[in-house]
C-alpha cells in the first residue's frame, strides 16, 4: 500500500471521527432535554399529565436566553431527579424556587 492511499485512508477516518464529535456535539443538549423530560414525567405527582410537564419543563428552562445557563438549569434539575423517587406535590407546586435562575458570573 502507498502512502498516498495510507494518508487518504487517514484522512477518511479523520474526516469520520470529525464528523461524529460534531453531530453529537450538535445533538447532546436535546438528548439532555429529551432524559430530563423523561424523568420529570416519569416522577411527577400522580395528577400531573405528562403534557402539564412538558409545559412545566419548558417554562423552567425556556425562559433562559443563554444555552449554558440553560444547560446549568437542565443539569440540576437532572441531578435533583435523580435522587428523588417521586416529586410531593409541595415540590412540584415550588419547582421555580427550587431551580432558580443562576445569576452568578461565569469564572470559566
Amino acid at each position: 500500500m502507498t502512502i498516498q492511499k495510507r494518508a487518504l485512508i487517514m484522512l477518511a477516518l479523520l474526516a469520520f471521527a470529525l464528523t461524529l464529535y460534531c453531530v453529537g456535539r450538535y445533538s447532546s443538549p436535546y438528548l439532555i432535554y429529551h432524559v430530563v423530560e423523561q424523568s420529570l414525567i416519569q416522577k411527577a405527582p400522580p395528577f400531573v399529565d405528562p403534557t402539564t410537564a412538558r409545559l412545566r419543563l419548558e417554562t423552567l428552562i425556556g425562559t433562559e436566553p443563554d444555552k449554558k445557563v440553560r444547560m446549568q438549569r437542565l443539569l440540576k434539575i437532572s441531578e435533583y431527579l435523580e435522587k428523588t423517587q417521586r416529586i410531593t406535590p409541595e415540590e412540584w407546586n415550588s419547582l421555580d424556587e427550587w431551580f432558580p435562575a443562576d445569576t452568578s458570573p461565569d469564572i470559566s
